[in-house]
């Protein structure tokens, strides 16, 4: 008998044919997310791109067991998480989880963070169940976390409220958090949203580091593929709430299987040179829920035939490494 070895172990996070819905009425759902399809390994960085409306925070709250909050339920597909499956978990465990094992960063640090109890108050309640014992043992542990995301004047910072502090310090208050129980996978929901270009830098390279420090997975959600190229060796592109492209970064920079993810590429504002006339994206994105027959990116695309308009939208076709939701990718040629 040959032995093959130990079989491979199997992605840390799988998203496979997920659809999320919001309810809007007794036995009405609205789609949001149809489709989302990829793979996440162990220390691996995945970027989630799309404009806005195309589903990626909705997906972020399907992995946190957060959608009941916001209206929303899982209505097909699967996610799995170490190999076990996350899609119908009760509250209860996903308290387990949540934290835990996924650590979350939102879009805004206000949002995450009660605006009237202080920063030591909010972050010793995160690291109780991990650190136990004595008040000095949980304050020692908020210090050493706000040492860790390199907050200035940290023992000041803990006395302080949300509204005392800057975008920048609740940002790094917000990571701290998350990483508080050193978790296997950290998602990040366009965590740099409406910071300065220099703290924005600042952010992304802590969120590297602890990345590389604690040995986690990255799920970046951002509409910056500037960011994504930076921060992830690998890329998923979702439009109108479907998975239309994904692979490894450098190769859907340099020559994207769909048109979709080419029009995001040469609208691109930091690879524009002085008084050049970028090339925008057709149209507009469709709605929520409202979504064409066919491939829902053909209403807008240079390369759309009438057969692109029929049917469903199309399967994600696997070729290699990368997989591609575009019946005509053999017409793609390679981005400008």
């Amino acid at each position: 008998m040959i032995d093959d070895g130990p079989e491979p172990l199997p992605p840390l996070l799988s998203v496979n044919k997920l659809s999320v819905s919001f309810r809007v009425g007794s036995g009405v759902n609205l789609p949001v997310i149809d489709t989302a399809d990829f793979d996440l390994e162990a220390q691996g960085s995945l970027g989630l791109v799309g404009e806005s409306g195309s589903g990626k925070t909705m997906l972020c709250r399907a992995l946190i067991g957060t959608l009941a909050r916001h209206g929303a339920v899982i209505n097909g597909g699967s996610v799995s998480f170490a190999g076990k499956p996350i899609t119908n978990l009760g509250e209860s465990e996903w308290r387990k989880l949540r934290g835990h094992q996924i650590g979350y960063v939102p879009q805004s640090s206000m949002a995450g963070l009660n605006p009237i109890l202080t920063i030591k108050s909010q972050l010793s309640e995160v690291v109780k169940d991990s650190v136990g014992g004595s008040e000095f043992d949980v304050r020692r542990e908020v210090l050493e976390l706000l040492e860790r995301v390199r907050i200035p004047r940290p023992t000041a910072v803990m006395r302080s409220r949300p509204h005392q502090l800057s975008g920048g310090m609740r940002q790094r208050v917000i990571i701290a958090a998350a990483i508080a129980q050193r978790p296997k996978l950290l998602i990040a929901d366009e965590p740099t949203t409406a910071l300065d270009v220099t703290v924005q830098s600042e952010i992304l390279a802590l969120i590297n580091e602890l990345r590389e420090e604690l040995g986690m997975a990255l799920l970046l959600v951002s509409h910056d593929l500037a960011v994504i190229e930076e921060m992830c060796s690998l890329m998923a592109v979702m439009y109108a709430g479907a998975t239309v492209e994904v692979g490894p970064t450098e190769d859907l920079i340099s020559s994207p299987n769909h048109p979709y993810t080419r029009a995001l590429n040469t609208s691109r504002t930091d690879r524009a040179r002085p008084g050049e006339v970028l090339e925008s994206i057709p149209g507009d994105a469709v709605s929520v829920g409202h979504w064409p027959n066919g491939c829902r990116f053909w209403p807008r695309c240079p390369i759309a035939e009438q057969d692109c308009q029929d049917g469903l939208q199309p399967d994600l076709l696997a070729i290699e490494q990368r997989a591609s939701a575009c019946i005509h990718s053999d017409r793609m040629g390679v981005a400008d």
